[in-house]
């Protein structure tokens, strides 16, 4: 592994690229019209900060759309439980929604309407029976019980919270889920991969009625392809190998309910 830089070398760096940067405030100030608010306003040069406009719309980005899309459909307001996603996902959602977000740390969010309970999933949940008509996670389910982030290690922790989930959930609920797709191996303490057949068998009681799977998800595709192609279903779900995965979407109902 290199060295990282001196900061003398550092420094030298950052005056560098603002000198270089001077000439094009000097052009940039001479430009404004003199009829524009911002002429005479103070300026300094504080170095070089271009930058590539690029955003990567990764997984996470994709299950908060898909998220969303399937709950407006619905045009009524939901009752969710969240395990596990994005703070951000559960904000955007809890100003339409009723959202309750387990957690095992403070999420520092006195902003949102989310509601925080501070507990840990591999004991049994500290809820009602039937009192929600949803149920979020991204990708949260394939670690829970490993220790990752400061949680009970317990191997039986997955299948007793999906019993949980039976419990707490009424009998028109649905679970929209983010799961890492793959030939069945556990990565300790990283996470469960799981193939089509042993989820389903994971989530007993409950029937998947909708997949959708991330092609990009994997470290080992990112970005190959057209991206019109990069959600698909699993009709035309390539194989994976071993110790690769797909991060797939996936939303279960009740057995016997359309």
């Amino acid at each position: 592994m290199k060295d990282a830089p001196p900061p003398l070398f550092n420094r030298a760096i950052r005056k560098a690229r603002s000198l270089a940067m001077r000439p094009k405030l000097k052009a940039y100030l001479e430009g404004m019209d003199s009829e524009n608010p911002l002429r005479g306003l103070p300026a300094r040069v504080v170095g070089d900060a271009s930058a590539d406009p690029t955003e990567f719309f990764n997984h996470y980005d994709g299950f908060a759309f898909w998220v969303a899309n399937r709950l407006a459909q619905r045009g009524v307001p939901r009752r969710i439980l969240d395990i596990g996603s994005p703070k951000m996902q559960n904000a955007m959602l809890s100003a339409s929604h009723d959202v309750t977000a387990v957690v095992l740390a403070d999420a520092d969010d006195r902003f949102s309407r989310v509601k925080y309970v501070y507990h840990d999933v591999t004991e049994r949940l500290p809820f009602d029976d039937a009192v929600f008509d949803c149920f979020t996670s991204t990708v949260a389910i394939p670690l829970i019980g490993l220790g990752r982030y400061g949680d009970r290690v317990d191997p039986n922790a997955i299948p007793n919270l999906i019993i949980e989930l039976g419990r707490v959930m009424t009998d028109a609920a649905e679970l929209l889920v983010s799961l890492t797709l793959g030939p069945n191996m556990l990565a300790f303490n990283n996470s469960w991969y799981l193939d089509l057949e042993t989820t389903k068998r994971l989530f007993a009681g409950w029937t998947l009625v909708e997949t959708v799977i991330d092609q990009w998800s994997s470290p080992r595709m990112k970005n190959e392809g057209d991206p019109a192609d990069r959600f698909i279903g699993p009709e035309r779900m390539p194989n994976i190998s071993q110790a690769d995965y797909r991060v797939m979407f996936c939303a279960f109902i009740r057995e016997g309910r359309s």
